[in-house]
């Protein structure tokens, strides 16, 4: 099993401030995520926001006066390394709860997740496991991939200006769970508000991982696909990709010029496109860096200890996991002896909890783990992301 680099390994020791009472137990919370393959910077960027965002409440007296610590793993996304790291996490450090960037990861530990009872954060959840009737212990502090598409094609349909009829839209991604999962549901709900859904554009298998791809060999790989785009004509093309394969493909569109807007779906839009004038994203998270009150700390954080990085999102979305971790862990505690399940009703009992416009209000009930229904159209326009609508939402 992979471990972390000698820098992140020393991050996640000095979480804690010296002004903190030491004597108090800690609260362990465990976290996998990947630093390469397809979600390599999305992954690199939410760890640095999950630890900066643990380091600042500790540096504030942690919760209810006892520090947090977060034990990070690299995800490797191989079975054998996956299995070792939730041992070491369950049986050794016998964290509280467990946070997952990758959803190929949590489908991975799933029979393990629901056996052990841990309560499990994953960056993005398919609707099918946010039943809790059978999902008891999965949680996410993000729509789901089919809810926030909906979003999408609610934009479409009566926000968009297009002034057909029957606005044009096709999904180009990988043909994996990944990429299938949401589309009958988004499919069914785009049909009922009259948008005309084009045949599915699938990106071939050799495409991953992208860094070893030679100009000439995307440009044959991704040809098929401007090819299916100029027959169809689609007003959108919705992009369910990572940000850093989205990029690779808009960079290859620039030699097939087309009417098409591109659309990101969350993971598919971050800073990474600021390139690319015009494309849209439905993205629940707050760009790094926008004047809403919860970015406030983010930008103490950033000012006070790397000023001189950048970040993304991707940081965001991590800071703001632990927020809401950090608020179910303080409502837990009061209890004499915390366990899992106290953890797991705390998740139950947030209604409308605010991260100060980090992400849409969190909602989550004993039936459904759906934190929220509703999301922003962001954009990108002269090289900065900005905001295209107010939150837009959709009904249980």
């Amino acid at each position: 099993m992979k471990r972390l680099s000698v820098l992140l390994f020393f991050l996640c020791h000095i979480l804690l401030s010296p002004s903190l009472c030491l004597s108090q137990p800690y609260l362990k919370i465990g976290a996998m995520v990947p630093f390469s393959g397809r979600w390599e910077e999305q992954g690199k960027e939410c760890a640095k926001g999950i630890l900066d965002a643990s380091k600042w409440i500790n540096q504030r007296g942690g919760i209810l006066g006892r520090p947090l610590e977060v034990v990070l793993i690299h995800d490797t996304n191989q079975v054998a390394e996956t299995m070792a790291a939730f041992r070491k996490l369950n049986e050794s450090d016998q964290v509280l709860l467990l946070y997952l960037h990758s959803l190929e990861t949590a489908l991975c530990l799933l029979p393990h997740i629901q056996h052990y009872r841990m309560p499990t954060v994953v960056s993005s959840l398919p609707s099918s496991l946010t039943a809790s009737a059978k999902y008891p212990y999965l949680f996410t502090v993000t729509p789901t991939p089919s809810d926030l598409a909906k979003v999408a094609m609610r934009f479409v349909a009566e926000k968009s200006g297009i002034k057909s009829k029957n606005p044009k839209v096709t999904f180009l991604g990988y043909p994996d769970t990944l990429g299938r999962h949401f589309l009958d549901e988004t499919k069914a709900y785009a049909k009922d508000r009259g948008i005309h859904i084009g045949p599915d554009l699938w990106i071939p298998s050799l495409f991953k991982p992208p860094d070893h791809l030679s100009s000439e060999r995307l440009e044959t790989l991704l040809a098929p696909l401007f090819s299916g785009i100029a027959e169809f004509g689609p007003d959108f093309v919705y992009l369910t990709l990572s940000a850093k394969e989205a990029f690779l493909v808009l960079s290859e569109a620039r030699r097939h010029p087309t009417k098409t807007t591109w659309f990101g779906s969350a993971k598919a839009f971050d800073e990474t496109l600021s390139l690319f004038d015009g494309v849209m994203g439905v993205q629940p998270v707050a760009p790094f860096g926008e004047d809403v009150p919860g970015m406030v700390p983010i930008r103490e954080a950033h000012q006070r200890w790397h000023p001189l990085d950048s970040h993304t999102l991707s940081y965001v979305e991590g800071w703001a996991t632990v927020q809401v971790i950090a608020e179910v862990l303080g409502r837990a505690l009061p209890e004499q002896r915390l366990s899992r399940q106290q953890i797991k009703i705390a998740f139950e009992e947030l209604k409308g909890f605010l991260t100060g416009g980090l992400l849409p209000p969190i909602t989550f009930t004993e039936r459904d783990h759906r934190p929220s229904l509703e999301s922003r159209i962001l954009m990108v326009r002269e090289g900065k992301i900005v905001r295209h609508t107010e939150f837009l939402s959709i009904t249980k």
